[in-house]
């Protein structure tokens, strides 16, 4: 037996020298374990073959499996909702909202009643981001930090994640990149016939050479101005303008060209900061000049029918716009796109420049109805609750490794097909990511179509040069319902 442990302690301690080297440090494995830290086998769900409801504005377009589907990645998002539905033992099902919630307000108010009702009808909304305040604070939904560090995906855009974000927590989560879409379009022929034809593209090229500011802008306006004629009666082709278009929704494409915002996720309000003064001073300077401006678009429709007409050079808005049938689809003219102007209170390295969303972005959220604490203790896993909604949510999201993989598809979809130049394409495809969250739609008083909203009160600043004087009254009455609508305290903006 003493022999035995002592062959046994001589074999120990040759495989310790061995390992070691004759250093004593111990030698690289020659053959290492390729996955050396396994990651565990993952849970299972057994919720029998419940509905999984995510109810967004149109069920048909949503839906990945429908053949309607119009976002991206279609196959690859099939293949999430067959995963999750075996995963989860679920049907996931999208549904139309009723139309008792057809938008804004009546919607907020709608996912509010059912959450306090906790009817669990439904597990996720799409929603627009601008609600996520009123919603939070009624606690109609889930805030989804924990849950989202410890099961979303470390490529969720942090662009996207920003939307989401009120009072310090964040609300949505999903897979939908939060594309820059807004801008200036211009009648290219129009211009051509204006300026002449090697002038036709002159303001994407000033952006392109870095000279699009303030000052050139103005110049080139003015320029125009002088070249168009908008007291021509109907039967010569109508009057002329070279700006068109609701005012209040330049304010916001020039306000974040400018380095600037109007309310933040915190319900901080800027109105009168001085890059919104300068802004609105700026625009109030060209409303000012006769003919200049055409601004009595419907508050419904804010596109000038003007401009679909061919009578009017710059009109703000967004890509899809070129051939939507309610917008410009019946123009007979080359648009083309081009960056708002840059303000004065940009930085240099252009780290401020936004494009800044004052109507919000698209964006899903969690139903506070499914309380993971009221699940009776060893039921987690086989009843519905709000982290558990999280993982099917997140698990059927897909990400694709790059943002290029999403510009690729926006310049083929959208832009490859409606901007007259490569040069529009381009100045487009590089500005993709500054979208830039503002909360001033968070209540209904920023944007409701009376003659007291806020949004009209910025209008009113522009149109009767009392920028100042005005934004002063808009900025503390917008700070009074903030200040009661989100509970911030009676000193919060002093």
């Amino acid at each position: 037996m003493k022999k035995f442990f002592a062959l046994m302690t001589f074999v120990l301690a040759a495989f310790i020298l061995v390992g070691c080297g004759s250093g004593g440090t111990p030698t690289p494995n020659p053959d290492p374990d390729p996955n050396p830290d396994p990651d565990p086998v993952e849970t299972t769900y057994d919720l029998g073959g419940i509905d999984f409801v995510v109810m967004c504005d149109n069920a048909l377009k949503c839906d990945p499996r429908s053949a309607t589907y119009e976002r991206l990645f279609k196959q690859e998002k099939v293949d999430k909702i067959t995963m999750v539905e075996e995963k989860y033992n679920v049907k996931v099902v999208f549904r139309n909202y009723p139309t008792n919630a057809s938008w804004g307000g009546a919607r907020e108010r709608y996912i509010i009643e059912e959450s306090a009702l906790k009817t669990q009808a439904t597990h996720v909304y799409e929603i627009i981001s601008t609600s996520i305040g009123n919603l939070a604070e009624q606690g109609a939904i889930v805030p989804l930090d924990d849950y989202m560090e410890a099961y979303g995906s470390d490529k969720f855009w942090p662009e996207k994640k920003a939307f989401g974000e009120i009072k310090g927590k964040h609300y949505g989560y999903d897979d939908q990149y939060p594309i820059a879409d807004k801008g200036l379009y211009y009648n290219v022929d129009l211009l051509s016939r204006v300026l002449g034809e090697s002038r036709k593209n002159e303001p994407t090229q000033k952006w392109a050479d870095g000279e699009w500011t303030w000052e050139t802008f103005t110049a080139l306006a003015n320029e125009l101005k002088s070249k168009l004629d908008h007291t021509r009666t109907d039967e010569n082709g109508g009057a002329q303008y070279v700006f068109g278009g609701r005012t209040y929704n330049w304010a916001y494409g020039f306000i974040g060209a400018n380095g600037g915002r109007l309310v933040d996720e915190n319900f901080n309000t800027y109105l009168t900061s001085q890059p919104v003064l300068d802004t609105l001073e700026y625009l109030s300077g060209l409303y000012a000049t006769e003919g200049m401006w055409i601004d009595d678009a419907s508050l419904s429709n804010t596109s000038q029918p003007q401009f679909t007409a061919g009578n009017v050079a710059f009109q703000d808005g967004e890509s899809w716009h070129i051939n939507a049938s309610n917008k410009w689809g019946s123009a007979t003219f080359d648009i083309d796109y081009v960056p708002y102007p840059v303000g004065p209170n940009v930085l240099e390295d252009m780290s401020n420049y936004r494009s800044l969303t004052v109507g919000g972005k698209s964006t899903h959220v969690i139903s506070s109805s499914f309380s993971k604490a009221n699940i009776p203790a060893g039921y987690e896993d086989l009843m519905i609750h709000d982290e558990i909604i999280f993982k099917i949510w997140a698990d059927m999201q897909y990400f694709p490794d790059t943002v290029e993989m999403i510009q690729d598809d926006f310049y083929n979809v959208r832009l490859l097909p409606n901007y007259a130049t490569e040069l529009s394409r381009e100045a487009h495809l590089n500005l993709i990511d500054i979208s830039y969250p503002d909360n001033f739609y968070s209540v209904a008083e920023s944007l409701n179509q009376n003659d007291t909203s806020f949004m009209i009160m910025i209008q009113q600043a522009i149109r009767q040069a009392e920028v100042r004087s005005i934004m002063t009254s808009t900025e503390s009455n917008l700070q009074a319902i903030l200040q009661e609508r989100f509970n911030l305290g009676e000193n919060y903006y002093n």
